[in-house]
């Protein structure tokens, strides 16, 4: 009887935290703009270029090439971009509270919810994004 209680409540907490895709991601969001910890406007790498992150229905995650190139730029680095170089990312939610974003070498949990048609991240620093589902 002890063996079936612990084999009932393992069964359990893998099914609570099971991992999964929310459909409600799945397409092409546009960033729109980040805010801080205080919820003033970051006029940073990301303000105004609206680059854009898919996510597909079978988990992968592709980030704007253009963010990419920018982001190489911001660190001085003036080469092409290497396309070959880009690792694969690929997703998955729990709860429909939480996003995973896996690089293949770690990931990273991000707090997100809706407000209309716009998808809003939140991460552990305080900073939120936010970004428009593309039609």
């Amino acid at each position: 009887m002890r063996y079936l209680s612990i084999v009932i409540l393992i069964g359990l907490f893998s099914f609570g935290q099971k991992a999964e895709r929310d459909p409600r991601l799945i397409g092409q969001w546009i960033t729109l703009y980040s805010t801080n910890g205080t919820g003033e406007i970051q006029r940073d790498m990301l303000f105004g270029k609206n680059y854009v992150e898919t996510f597909t229905k079978s988990g992968k995650y592709i980030l704007d090439p253009q963010f990419l190139r920018d982001d190489m730029k911001s660190r001085g680095i003036n080469e092409p971009l290497d396309y070959a170089s880009i690792p694969t990312f690929s997703w998955k939610t729990e709860n429909n509270e939480v996003l995973i974003i896996d690089s293949g070498q770690g990931s990273q949990k991000i707090r997100y919810g809706f407000s209309g048609d716009t998808l809003l991240k939140g991460y552990p620093n305080g900073h939120i994004r936010y970004l428009l589902k593309r039609k």
